[in-house]
């Protein structure tokens, strides 16, 4: 019945892309891949196999936000932010540069999701203080966030539903992937400094809070998952046991701080993204059985046909399209598939996933990371309208993705 299975995983992604009634976009997900396996439209079997792919990934993202959740317990995001604001001097140049420099490290160490979820709030409360102007230091997370998605594979967890069949060791990583991000990211923080010049001349007013430091367990605890996960990728190893194996290991040493420290730590894990990622894998399940297998295989067939460079630049392009248009998590699964069984060139499979991470800067909906970004600054005061995002998006994703996709190897 590939009509109904269309039909149904076409509704599906709507809902998690419009979020009707301000829903959780992870019930649409999961309600999706119920009805398709209760009407038979996917059958429990291919629903139970395409469930199972994903265990590395679900792995992932929960040991990844509980490190999140750990460092946010341990105040080692407002630690950061509130020593960058006093190193910045009164110079909100500096500070910009500072908040972004963090969230590079944020991301590659931590994912993009850390950045969004953590380092935003602590930087927004520090900058408040400061009566700085809260734009320029807010979109430096949520872009980086994206752009710097490609430094390693833990840096998203789009990575890890791309290469669901196989994770490439991190010197492949690095060699297709290492001249790119940094494009990427120098392009964007060039394109902030140019959006937000006006802002960024005035003085920063005094900021005298002073944060505790961190514990060093805390510190020690962070730097030995980096470096574990570093090496895990390294040696294209289980990066899903290893992370979840790290995260119950933060939720121990929490308990030296305080014996609740665990449970918050568990209840700040934000498990309906475990559940959207779960419907996901069905919901593409039935997108193939219906035909979308077709689209990224017509994408590469007519890519081949071009120059290499313009090849790249167009499965880039054409990946960040389609991840605006229906967000890049399932974007990301379904190019990953066909890619996996048919192996074209390295570079278009580099620019793909590019597009698939950097894409997602040009719109709020192209990745739920610019989606949570948005919940937080709403809670903050802070209002940023989707067109204003747009308008910034527009100049940041063209010429970081360009750069990016052009230096793919």
């Amino acid at each position: 019945m590939p009509e109904l299975a269309l039909t149904i995983a076409v509704a599906a992604l709507a809902g998690v892309l419009v979020r009707p009634w301000r829903s959780n976009p992870a019930w649409w997900a999961a309600g999706g891949a119920i009805l398709l396996v209760a009407s038979r439209a996917v059958a429990p079997a291919q629903a139970g196999a395409a469930l199972g792919r994903g265990l590395n990934v679900y792995l992932f993202l929960i040991g990844m936000m509980a490190l999140a959740e750990f460092a946010r317990v341990e105040r080692v995001f407002a630690w950061v932010a509130a020593v960058a604001v006093r190193a910045a001097k009164g110079s909100p140049r500096r500070l910009l540069a500072l908040v972004y420099a963090a969230g590079v490290v944020t991301t590659t160490f931590l994912s993009n999701d850390a950045t969004i979820v953590v380092l935003t709030p602590a930087v927004l409360v520090v900058v408040a203080e400061a009566d700085a102007t809260p734009l320029p230091y807010a979109f430096a997370c949520a872009l980086v966030a994206n752009a710097a998605s490609t430094v390693l594979p833990i840096a998203n967890p789009a990575n890890l539903l791309f290469f669901a069949g196989g994770m490439p060791p991190l010197g492949a990583w690095l060699a297709s992937f290492g001249l790119a991000s940094l494009a990427a990211v120098v392009a964007t923080y060039a394109v902030l400094m140019l959006v937000f010049r006006q802002e960024l001349r005035v003085p920063l007013g005094r900021h005298e809070r002073d944060v505790q430091r961190p514990r060093t367990a805390a510190f020690a605890t962070l730097t030995l998952a980096a470096i574990a996960l570093v090496e895990t990728a390294s040696r294209g190893g289980a990066l899903g046991t290893v992370t979840l194996a790290l995260g119950v290991l933060a939720m121990l040493v929490s308990v030296t701080r305080r014996r609740d420290a665990p449970l918050t730590i568990a209840r700040g894990i934000d498990w309906p993204i475990v559940v959207l990622t779960m419907g996901l894998f069905v919901i593409v399940e039935a997108l193939d059985l219906a035909g979308a297998a077709a689209l990224p295989r017509a994408l590469f067939a007519w890519a081949g046909q071009l120059a290499q460079p313009v090849a790249q630049l167009a499965v880039a392009g054409a990946a960040a399209a389609a991840s605006n248009a229906v967000n890049n998590l399932p974007v990301g699964l379904e190019l990953g598939r066909f890619v996996a069984g048919a192996h074209p060139a390295t570079p278009l499979i580099s620019a793909a996933l590019l597009g698939v991470n950097i894409g997602p800067n040009f719109s709020v909906n192209g990745s739920l990371a610019t989606v949570l970004w948005l919940a937080i600054l709403d809670r903050a005061g802070v209002r940023v309208s989707p067109l204003r995002f747009v308008a910034v998006g527009a100049l940041a994703t063209p010429l970081a993705l360009g750069a990016a996709a052009l230096l793919a190897r």
